[in-house]
């Protein structure tokens, strides 16, 4: 049986159909993405962790190596699908002993609202090798502090610790400000 067509309204309903289709298949795509897998907009973040007074904090004979005389950010979005992760830095060589340093950071960091979280692993090593983590701040504007003994091979130009003890300060963040867990 013939039947003949309607050039008119086959059209036009075609092209509805496309038109919901493709809306629809947007919108839905659109769901799927995750707004905080980008780094796109993190600079005032990204600025606000940098002027941290933590960072700026050291053990009194402690100085910054030469070629990381700044807090160093960064924004990574290239993690396996998650959230952008930020962070800021700072390296310092100090003369005193690992037990001193933690024993300062410890002290100061508390001091400044951080919150000292324990490794309760059984796996886990001592502070002066792990190091220590802190947390601070809730949803939306969770934050993690480091303090680890790094020996500098990850830098460029790899740092001179010299007689010192190479100390990394290191705040962490997720881009949405989602609280992070110190220790897996």
């Amino acid at each position: 049986m013939y039947l003949p067509a309607r050039t008119g309204r086959s059209t036009a309903l075609l092209l509805s159909a496309s038109l919901v289709t493709a809306l629809a298949g947007g919108l839905a795509g659109c769901s799927l993405i995750n707004p905080y897998a980008s780094c796109e907009g993190s600079e005032p973040r990204l600025k606000e962790m940098a002027s941290l007074t933590i960072l700026d904090a050291k053990p009194p004979r402690a100085t910054p190596p030469a070629g990381h005389t700044e807090v160093e950010t960064a924004c990574d979005d290239d993690s396996s699908g998650g959230d952008a992760w930020l962070s800021a830095e700072r390296l310092y060589s100090a003369p005193e002993s690992k037990t001193e340093i933690l024993g300062y950071y410890t002290r100061t960091a508390t001091a400044d609202g951080w919150k000292l979280e324990e490794n309760t692993s059984p796996l886990h090593v001592p502070a002066d090798v792990e190091g220590l983590c802190f947390s601070k701040g809730g949803d939306g504007s969770a934050m993690t502090l480091t303090v680890t003994f790094p020996s500098g091979e990850k830098y460029l130009p790899v740092p001179d610790f010299g007689a010192g003890t190479g100390v990394g300060i290191l705040v962490e963040a997720e881009i949405d400000g989602s609280p992070i867990p110190c220790w897996d």
